[in-house]
């Protein structure tokens, strides 16, 4: 009985609990249901209605274009129509000294309103395909200083058209330029260039069409984002002016006034960066220049050494010269760094000039010293053999006497260098003197014969000078047999006085070169970066 009674409410209670849990599914799935049939309701309705809104908007679109003349203008035949502009800049590249331009890519857009393209408001603002601007009037507008331009048209052409129901139109295109700009480079490579940007109406005149700047001053964005490899943009400034134009008539070739066309600018200052100049033609160019004071240290006799440094560094300075030209047009105006690198240049020219003064100041000085000790020897010998100085101012008289022969030893300036400070040097000096006085020498010297096939070898020794005695010179038209009984050859060896003051040229030339060249780059820079600095004060932008 206990068992009955406890199992006895277990056994009530199933049918309750399974009867609330199909309860339960069963409005799940009404609601489900309900949810479903709602959303297949919405969807044909949003289906409807997406399919009712463009079939509205290709008739609002039919309907703005049944009878649109895309010739005439926005109110033709009455006031004008202001298009406003506003640019987003995306890149300046590739400006050329050469060429005298620049390259910009862009985003144009422009903005006016045409009331023939007004429709329903509840349609909202239409954003159509970039074609339908081929069926509707737009703008001729056209830069002015470009020199090749084009529509971007990957993957399709990169154009935007917007209405509004008022009949505003936005539209908007991206484009890449090569636009002039007139360079002055005077101050190249410390120069600053205005460049502009320029917008215009090709076709109509400020009585029919005006432009403006969009958004006034803040109507061009991305320039502050720009960079550039030689420059810095500084400044920018949005301009608009009136440009006036002639036009010919029809039936003539004389010109009329044509009226004024609206014009837009933007105009910015391009600061060039002057450090990959100072690294590629500067710091080459004062190098060099003080590689040729090395010269200045070299001695003066080791000749090979100082040409070759002299003319190393001069075809270097040319090949600076020359690539620093090919960089810039052919203009006649002297630029900044022409000045710095022929003067650089003129340094390096004047080194190589100053050992030649040096060279060619040693050896004169030699040679006159050498006739000098020549005369010398000769008014010695004189004094003791008169008749000697008779026979030879006679047969100079009669045409046969042999001029005085110098020869200078090559090797005196090594034996002097290895010998250190010398006072002398040795020259040869040969003339011609009767055979009848080599046995009648008189003085205070000796003789020495030494017998041989050519007639021998006769050496004096007097009051230090040599006398050596070679077989004779048989000159054209001469008996050699004559000129061997008659005459023999004297050497006379003689010391000469080195020249203690060539190397007061190259002491010099060690303190001149550099201090000159010091006060050049100071004049240089202070010039210069003072008129960039007066530049950037007077500047006008270009208008």
């Amino acid at each position: 009985m206990r068992t009955a009674r406890m199992q006895s409410p277990a056994l009530f209670l199933l049918p309750t609990t399974h009867a609330a849990r199909s309860t339960v599914h069963t409005v799940s799935f009404r609601i489900l249901h309900s949810a479903a049939r709602t959303a297949r309701v919405l969807f044909a309705s949003g289906m409807e209605y997406q399919t009712t809104m463009s079939a509205n908007i290709s008739a609002a679109i039919k309907e703005m274009t049944n009878g649109y003349d895309i010739r005439l203008r926005p109110r033709f035949g009455g006031p004008s129509i202001n298009i406003g502009i506003d640019i987003e800049v995306i890149s300046i590249n590739s400006i050329s000294e050469v060429n005298m331009d620049y390259t910009i890519s862009m985003y144009l857009r422009q903005h006016w309103k045409d009331e023939r393209l007004q429709y329903n408001c509840p349609l909202g603002n239409l954003s159509l395909d970039g074609r339908v601007a081929d069926v509707i009037w737009v703008p001729d507008t056209y830069l002015a200083n470009d020199k090749n331009s084009f529509v971007h048209d990957v993957t399709v052409k990169n154009r935007l058209l917007q209405l509004r129901c008022d009949g505003s139109v936005i539209y908007g295109m991206r484009i890449t330029t090569v636009a002039s700009c007139m360079m002055d480079l005077r101050q190249y490579p410390m120069d600053q260039q205005n460049c502009t940007l320029e917008l215009e109406s090709y076709g109509y005149t400020l009585a029919d069409l005006s432009y403006s700047w969009q958004f006034g001053a803040k109507s061009v964005i991305g320039m502050e984002n720009i960079n550039i490899a030689q420059f810095t943009i500084t400044e920018w400034k949005l301009i608009s002016r009136l440009q006036n134009f002639s036009t010919g008539t029809f039936n003539t070739r004389k010109t009329k006034p044509g009226g004024s066309y609206p014009r837009l600018s933007l105009s910015f200052l391009l600061k060039r960066n002057i450090g990959y100049f100072i690294l590629q033609t500067y710091l080459p160019s004062i190098l060099l220049t003080i590689l040729s004071w090395v010269s200045f240290w070299i001695n003066h006799e080791a000749t090979s050494a100082r040409v070759a440094l002299g003319i190393t560094t001069v075809l270097t300075m040319t090949t600076i010269s020359t690539s620093v030209r090919q960089s810039l047009p052919r203009i006649s105006y002297i630029k900044s760094i022409d000045i710095y690198v022929v003067t650089c240049f003129g340094f390096v020219f004047s080194a190589l000039l100053e050992y030649a003064f040096v060279n060619f100041n040693y050896w004169s000085n030699h040679k006159r010293k050498a006739r000098e000790a020549l005369k010398s020897v000769t008014a010695n010998n004189n004094g003791d053999r008169s008749d000697d100085s008779s026979l030879r101012t006679r047969r100079f008289r009669d045409g046969t006497y042999q001029q005085v022969k110098m020869q200078y030893n090559q090797n005196i300036g090594q034996r002097l260098s290895q010998r250190g400070t010398s006072d002398e040097t040795e020259a040869m000096v040969t003339e011609e003197i009767p055979m009848n006085r080599l046995n009648g020498l008189e003085g205070d010297g000796h003789v020495v014969r030494k017998p041989s096939c050519t007639g021998g070898k006769v050496r004096r020794r007097s009051s230090g000078t040599n006398y050596r005695h070679t077989p004779p010179w048989f000159g054209p038209g001469s008996s050699g047999r004559a000129r061997n009984s008659t005459f023999r050859r004297r050497t006379v060896r003689v010391r000469l006085p080195a020249v203690r003051n060539v190397h007061i040229i190259d002491t010099y030339a060690r303190i001149l070169f550099p201090c000159l060249f010091v006060i050049f780059n100071i004049v240089y820079w202070s010039v210069y970066l003072m008129w960039q600095q007066q530049w950037k004060n007077n500047q006008t932008w270009t208008e």
